[in-house]
């Protein structure tokens, strides 16, 4: 990100969220910025405008003139860039026309990560699937005792919300239930980068089987689908001790671009031997989306494991590096304009 586009996301971040947000975001680690009380209050605006979680809530609150201006408003704090949602080029744009136009029911559903599991069951079977442990209305319907000494405790209806349990005995039952009681009473939608497409997702608690790889550590394998073609595959690893990560094409040539935050993959990242089937599974999930990113898992035995369906990569609010792969990656995906009117 250049200076003057730095310079510019800070004065409209003041701007959106008051002066105290210099000195809150000073304080703050990355991974906390959604949460430093100035966002929260203005996060407050948008629940206040809704009529409940269960109804068209941000839909009934704010018109879509409203919603894009709002828009427009945190992508400049996000990204020092202004947003053209009437000519949308970059992937980021994209991301957040298709956050305001690109609602539906099955996307709705689909982000819902307890229902995806089942929808990917139907549609490339079952064996993709990790097994799940239970689902939950509430913390404290959870039988601790029932659960194995190791698994995985999440919530459905946004990013973040995640448990990694490593061992049940070590499991701090009060903090557990702070956090996720917590999560289940926020709508993700009203986050500070306006993720409208949670917005109708009944909240629910679920565990799910443990899973990691020698060392601990696990393999992502985020694959990028253009209409139902997979272009690139953003691999991922060191999560616990530094996340790093490197893109490569289908023939598994390495790519020069990446997040920014994150560290490159210096060394050679040999091709999975059943990538052509990561791929496949890839593009039977991707199927009649404009965009989506097929997130999957690969263990050392070489299972193929189903993570989530990926609408709107990180907000759509990328500090690409370099700067060019935001158009670049952008250029290939074709919007639905008819359903903006145009």
């Amino acid at each position: 990100m250049t200076i003057s586009s730095k310079l510019k996301r800070l004065a409209a971040s003041v701007d959106t969220y008051g002066f105290a947000y210099i000195i809150e975001r000073a304080r703050a680690p990355h991974d906390q910025i959604g949460s430093l009380p100035c966002m929260r209050k203005r996060q407050g605006l948008y629940a206040r405008m809704s009529v409940g979680r269960s109804g068209t809530a941000f839909h009934a609150g704010m018109s879509v003139a409203e919603r894009a201006a709002e828009l427009e408003r945190l992508f400049m704090c996000g990204t020092g860039r202004r947003l053209d949602l009437s000519n949308p080029k970059t992937f980021n744009e994209k991301m957040q026309w298709l956050k305001l136009y690109g609602e539906s029911d099955l996307r709705t559903r689909l982000i819902d990560k307890v229902f995806a599991r089942e929808w990917v069951a139907e549609k490339v079977g079952e064996k993709y699937v990790v097994p799940m442990l239970g689902v939950w209305d509430s913390f404290d319907e959870i039988d601790f005792e029932a659960l194995p000494d190791r698994f995985a405790l999440k919530c459905n209806h946004g990013a973040g919300y995640n448990i990694i349990v490593h061992d049940k005995s070590n499991l701090d039952l009060a903090d557990a239930k702070v956090k996720v009681d917590g999560w289940m009473g926020e709508n993700y939608a009203y986050g500070h980068m306006m993720e409208l497409q949670y917005e109708r997702i009944e909240p629910k608690i679920f565990a799910e089987e443990y899973m990691e790889n020698a060392g601990g550590d696990i393999y992502d394998y985020k694959i990028y689908c253009y209409d139902g073609e997979p272009l690139y595959t953003q691999f991922l690893c060191d999560r616990a001790t530094g996340l790093r990560m490197a893109y490569f094409d289908n023939d598994w040539n390495k790519q020069a671009f990446r997040y920014s935050q994150h560290a490159l993959i210096a060394e050679n990242i040999e091709r999975p031997e059943n990538f052509d089937e990561m791929l496949d599974v890839a593009r039977a999930l991707s199927q009649g989306w404009p965009f989506v990113r097929v997130d999957l898992y690969r263990l050392d035995d070489g299972t193929i494991k189903f993570g989530e369906m990926t609408f709107i990569p990180a907000g759509g609010m990328i500090d690409w590096a370099p700067v060019s792969a935001d158009l670049m990656l952008g250029e290939p995906i074709e919007l639905p304009f008819g359903k903006a009117g145009r």
